[in-house]
């Protein structure tokens, strides 16, 4: 799939979510990638993002918090094969170490209880090789980039949607090839974190790679209806720059 001996590029990464009232809310950013790699194995490097706005402004107070947590992480080394199957966490000790120092860092400028807890949920995640491995594979961005087409059924894992701490898992099988040679899917099977408070579902995912394999556009659409509450949209648009 990929045709690549040495290459780095960016990525616009769009994500906006129309709650049940209209109002919508979009978080931005600029994703940064290298890869490198021949004979049906390469390593891709994510340098990180940069340029992030929440609603056309710069991230404050949690969301600037979390935000910070999450870009300790970077750059995160993967291997990946031909078929753009992500097989693993290349530097993965290092990577947990400077997460910790950073962390670290984190905590005692802030100095708040509220900080540290929120530390733990990314810190177990880092207990393992294994666990931060399969974290990656399911988040959204991760989980599209490294789209693959040899599994009959795919699942896409939408976190914090349709409000925090929830989740809805779509599950995509028919796939079709639009007029461009775009892959398509579309699904009306979803489910929840388990609580069961989800009614339907619908969701429209759409790829299209360039000229060397990687991805060139990405769109998903997903819907769904919940209990008591009404209907929550998202969007996500992922597009090579």
């Amino acid at each position: 799939m990929y045709d690549i001996s040495q290459i780095e590029t960016c990525y616009e990464f769009v994500s906006c979510v129309t709650f049940c009232d209209g109002h919508k809310s979009t978080f931005c950013k600029k994703e940064h990638v290298k890869a490198v790699g021949s004979d049906g194995l390469y390593i891709f490097t994510m340098l990180g993002s940069s340029e992030e706005t929440v609603d056309g402004m710069a991230p404050v107070d949690w969301s600037d918090i979390i935000l910070q947590f999450a870009k300790a992480l970077y750059p995160i080394t993967l291997r990946v094969s031909g078929q753009g199957n992500f097989m693993a966490v290349e530097n993965f000790e290092e990577l947990r170490r400077r997460w910790k120092e950073k962390c670290q860092k984190i905590i005692d400028y802030y100095n708040s209880s509220l900080i540290e807890e929120e530390s733990q949920r990314f810190a177990l995640v880092m207990e393992t090789e294994d666990k931060f491995f399969h974290t990656l594979k399911e988040n959204v961005f991760y989980r599209l980039f490294f789209w693959t087409v040899d599994q009959p059924v795919q699942q896409v894992v939408i976190r914090d949607f349709p409000s925090y701490a929830r989740l809805a898992i779509f599950s995509f099988q028919e796939k079709k090839y639009d007029e461009n040679g775009g892959l398509c899917y579309e699904t009306y099977e979803v489910k929840d974190e388990g609580s069961g408070r989800l009614l339907s579902g619908h969701a429209k995912l759409r790829l299209s790679r360039d000229f060397d394999g990687l991805p060139k556009e990405i769109h998903l659409k997903a819907r769904v209806e919940e209990a008591e509450t009404g209907y929550f949209t998202k969007e996500i648009t992922i597009k090579r720059l």
